[in-house]
């Protein structure tokens, strides 16, 4: 089936493949919206999903060392169906290249350490003749044994969803359980000294600055698809990765001189586009991180007050805060960038940017909600041009005409702060 003109109800996006279902996921390589992994093999989608399954193939087979356990875990898997189908088409009278051994992968694998061992050394149990035989099936991405040896609950299950994707309700047993997904949790919000917390924003407006700092945020949560990001451990070099994407995406966080202040959206969006590599970005992506932020930064209508915040009149507990989307951002944040003490049990120190993440939350908690509401609407238009006509034309467009036209009474909120 071609694919379908896009269509939305409200903040859900219809499957671009089939039509039918509200889209889930979006493809790593083209970034098309689609709600299932039929959809996402489907002949519609092929040129995609085929080199999708090579250089996934191609990642698991280089003879260097997996950073984490759940990615040993999954060559693991990987390794395991292939030495079952192996061991079937023995049975079935089919020509071995190894007759000679005759240890199946389970008694290989026995003595090993799955909390250790890298993916060269998983590898390189694996005879000769079976790495060959290994790489020629997956040679044909298309073909029923590859899909069956990428296609596993297991890999499903290590994936984490950004937590602001999390449904809001809990399944029913009347409409069915929810589909199998699995979300980060929602990160703790920070404290907030009430001496830095005004009545009005104090300075220059910095909504610009943390919405890029949200856009960022977006990117890296769903590169490592890893949510919260503070969820990285620090042992496994994602921690330290993810930092350094920050880092370069938005270098006025981490600079302690930095004096940025973007003064407008279009402005913030053509800056941070150009810092991401060509090969990391194109416009719908773009387009799918705008419309993240602007979820983000849309105050709640309605919040739970905190039945364990304690009220203390030096700090405030943003928990039940209208804004409290946006503070969890910059909360989670905080603790990626925190430097733990080497003592055993001591507390994270505070650092430059911990320091202007907390001047960002005091920042938030000052802005009044109908400018993040106008701020949100303004990111969805802006998503909606990135989607509809390509990160090049609306480079084109001078950004004192977007940034200048009428808008109305909802303009001038933003215009006079």
């Amino acid at each position: 089936m071609p694919p379908q003109a896009i269509s939305s109800t409200g903040d859900k996006v219809t499957c671009r493949l089939c039509g039918r279902q509200f889209a889930k996921y979006y493809c790593p390589t083209c970034n098309v919206p689609y709600c299932s992994l039929t959809c996402f093999r489907s002949s519609a989608h092929s040129q995609c999903s085929e080199s999708f399954y090579k250089k996934e193939v191609e990642q698991e087979i280089q003879c260097a060392p997996s950073k984490t356990p759940q990615e040993r875990m999954r060559m693991m898997e990987m390794l395991k169906k292939f030495e079952e189908e192996n061991q079937r088409s023995v049975e079935n009278g089919l020509d071995s290249d190894d007759e000679a051994d005759e240890d199946d992968l389970a008694s290989r694998f026995q003595e090993i350490d799955m909390n250790s061992v890298s993916a060269a050394d998983l590898w390189s149990k694996l005879t000769p003749a079976e790495q060959e035989r290994f790489r020629k099936i997956m040679d044909d991405p298309s073909s029923d044994l590859a899909q069956q040896l990428l296609a596993s609950a297991e890999l499903e299950d290590e994936r984490d969803e950004p937590w602001w994707d999390a449904p809001a309700v809990e399944p029913d047993e009347a409409r069915g359980p929810l589909p199998r997904q699995r979300y980060g949790a929602k990160p703790d919000v920070m404290r907030v000294p009430a001496a830095m917390v005004k009545p009005i924003p104090a300075g220059p407006p910095l909504f610009f600055n943390i919405c890029a700092v949200c856009i960022a945020y977006s990117f890296v949560t769903r590169h490592f698809s890893a949510s919260p990001l503070s969820s990285l451990a620090p042992e496994d070099g994602d921690s330290e990765e993810a930092r350094r994407l920050m880092s370069k995406l938005v270098p006025f966080l981490t600079d302690r001189r930095s004096t940025t202040v973007y003064p407008n959206l279009s402005s913030l969006t053509t800056d941070i586009w150009s810092r991401f590599d060509p090969a990391q970005i194109n416009s719908d992506l773009f387009a799918l991180l705008l419309r993240d932020t602007a979820y983000l930064a849309r105050p709640l209508p309605v919040t739970a007050l905190s039945a364990t915040s304690a009220k203390s009149p030096e700090v405030v507990d943003p928990t039940s805060h209208p804004h409290v989307n946006l503070i969890r951002v910059l909360s989670d944040l905080n603790k990626l960038f925190e430097i733990s003490s080497t003592r055993k049990g001591a507390a994270a120190k505070p650092n430059h940017v911990t320091q202007k993440l907390l001047f960002y939350v005091a920042h938030i908690l000052s802005i009044p909600s109908p400018v993040l509401r106008t701020l949100s609407e303004e990111l969805m238009e802006r998503s909606a041009m990135y989607e509809a006509k390509g990160a090049e034309n609306v480079a084109m467009e001078p950004w004192s005409s977007q940034e200048r036209k009428p808008r109305g009474k909802q303009k001038a909120v933003i215009e006079e702060l």
